[in-house]
């Protein structure tokens, strides 16, 4: 007897006109721009044919799993790109289509998983990191390179930033109070892509998704910059 989906959520927290959950009730789900896909997102950094979820019975278990479909700017799994290859699912995955392009988390309708959204902090106090952290900011922004973390007030941010936003973030930490140029930006953040490449507004996407998790008000940011006509500055002090 064939067992049926138990349910999960694809929540998109960005790179669409409208974020929301989506539903993912059947057992195979394709992901990408119509008319092709199960799921469509108007996005152009995205395959028509981009990325499945399935939902499938193996070795007396059943469960969900995502592999990408040859997709041109990749699939990625809590910032790790996925091949064909089924890569499994348990609930709490951030996925990003198109590096960090469109970005969701993925959630089961039941069991214990408990998914804050992309601009909720946890609440649970931890300690503050040490050696790579300078403790004059330890009331404000800071970023552990090595554990690849963000902190506010010593309280790491969850979910994590993806990779892309991390990469361009610990940028930002490394020239704190400098500004950089959308030019070293493009080069951290998408290190794959050719010199010019880099468009302003995939920049300033990120930097707004960047905004989104770490400023308290995003529309009047403290932390993140902009250096009008050149690029960003991190002001980790606020």
């Amino acid at each position: 007897m064939m067992i049926a989906p138990t349910g999960a959520l694809f929540i998109v927290q960005s790179g669409i006109p409208s974020p929301g959950a989506i539903p993912l009730d059947e057992r195979l789900h394709v992901l990408g721009r119509i008319p092709i896909a199960d799921i469509d997102f108007d996005n152009p950094f995205v395959s028509r044919r981009h990325a499945e979820i399935s939902f499938s019975e193996s070795g007396g278990g059943s469960g969900y799993s995502i592999r990408d479909l040859g997709s041109k700017n990749g699939t990625f799994v809590d910032g790790v790109r996925i091949s064909e290859h089924p890569r499994a699912l348990k609930g709490g995955e951030i996925v990003e289509l198109g590096e960090g392009q469109v970005v969701a988390t993925f959630a089961l309708k039941a069991g214990t998983v408990t998914l804050p959204h992309a601009d909720v902090r946890t609440s649970v106090p931890a300690a503050a990191p040490t050696g790579t952290l300078n403790t004059a900011t330890s009331e404000g922004l800071s970023v552990d390179p090595s554990k690849r973390e963000v902190y506010m007030a010593g309280t790491p941010i969850v979910p994590p930033l993806t990779r892309k936003e991390f990469d361009v973030l610990e940028l930002l930490w490394e020239r704190r109070g400098e500004a950089c140029s959308k030019d070293e930006i493009s080069a951290r953040g998408w290190p794959e892509r050719p010199p010019g490449s880099v468009t302003d507004q995939e920049i300033s996407q990120c930097v707004h998704r960047i905004r989104k998790r770490v400023e308290p008000d995003p529309g009047a940011p403290r932390y993140v910059e902009l250096m009008r006509g050149f690029g960003y500055r991190l002001n980790p002090l606020g």
